[in-house]
């Protein structure tokens, strides 16, 4: 296995002692109150996971012996949303011999350049630049809203790139699914507060199928309308529906709405009913540009695995290694 491949496998490890640093998770969270430490925690575990000895074998076994080192500049502009959101990204690069300046996001620039600092500690070799401005760069890897990243493709339109926007995910169910299922989805939808383009803003359901389901599934997240900028998206949403007059079902917590919308607000989740797998199916199929992924039993990705990506699980689809690959033997 080629050594920046080795590092990875020995940073799964050394990310354990980053779970005793208390002073770090208080950091993390005075920083960014959505970065709860259970949340922020969730983030690191999954990226131990991710960075497995056979989920790397795995990963490496589709593509050739990795590029030597080379003098090539890639800029990395790091979302915010969710806690390490651009790691995966900057270890792209890092994997594909470039130098990497990253600039974080202000609601991520803690935790994030932590765990760099124990990639650093095992690969002094490691060229990972924290930068304010993203110059003198030869590629750029940069997820946003739809609106920055418009900006960004005339701004760097005269360099290679791979520009990422808002997407969010959708559940499919059947009626088949079981409680455990049901449990999965539960984590699908509310951990990260419903933040991240792999959350499940929007489930597709039978024409009879009985929501209470869903709602007896989420009771063991209940803890969630507590919290307090998520509490206050709920309320705020739940006096707007009412004051319009919206049909809204709700449990304290979340506000299941009747809605076509993908993406609804935070403390809000939307809903849609369908006749037969073949009209859901073309529904999905009319949105795929805006889906980040299905959840659902024989969809990408099963209840429960929707916040635990694997490290071939690229955003949007694009193969950012590939990427970056073909751009230094360019």
């Amino acid at each position: 296995m080629d050594s920046r491949l080795q590092t990875l496998e020995k940073l799964a490890g050394a990310l354990e002692a980053l779970y005793a640093d208390e002073a770090l998770w208080a950091q993390v969270r005075a920083k960014n109150p959505w970065f709860t430490p259970e949340f922020a925690q969730h983030a690191l575990r999954s990226w131990q996971q991710a960075l497995r000895p056979e989920a790397l074998a795995f990963w490496a076994s589709r593509y050739g012996s990795p590029p030597a080192k080379h003098d090539r500049i890639l800029g990395v502009l790091c979302a915010g949303n969710l806690p390490l959101v651009g790691l995966h990204d900057i270890l792209m690069g890092y994997v594909a011999g470039w130098t990497v300046h990253y600039k974080p996001s202000s609601e991520d620039n803690v935790l994030l350049p932590a765990v760099l600092a124990c990639l650093e500690s095992l690969d002094p070799a490691a060229s990972l630049v924290q930068v304010e401005r993203l110059n003198h760069i030869h590629g750029l890897l940069a997820t946003g809203s739809s609106n920055t990243m418009r900006y960004f493709e005339h701004y760097f339109q005269h360099i290679p790139h791979v520009l990422r926007g808002s997407r969010t995910s959708v559940a499919l169910l059947t009626g088949a699914e079981t409680e455990e299922d049901l449990k999965g989805l539960a984590d699908d939808i509310f951990r990260y507060f419903g933040r991240g383009c792999r959350s499940v803003t929007h489930v597709l359901i039978p024409q009879d199928y009985d929501v209470q389901r869903l709602f007896a599934s989420w009771v063991p997240w209940g803890d969630i309308g507590q919290h307090a900028k998520y509490g206050s998206n709920y309320d705020y949403h739940r006096a707007l529906f009412m004051l319009n007059q919206e049909p809204f079902l709700e449990n304290h917590f979340v506000l299941l709405r009747e809605h076509a919308a993908l993406k609804p607000p935070v403390g809000v989740l939307h809903y849609q009913r369908y006749t037969d797998l073949t009209q859901a199916k073309a529904l999905l199929q009319a949105l795929e540009s805006e889906i980040q992924t299905v959840v659902g039993t024989g969809q990408a990705t099963g209840f429960g695995a929707g916040q635990s990506p694997e490290l071939w699980d690229y955003a949007d689809q694009v193969d950012t290694y590939q990427f970056l690959v073909d751009q230094a033997q360019g």
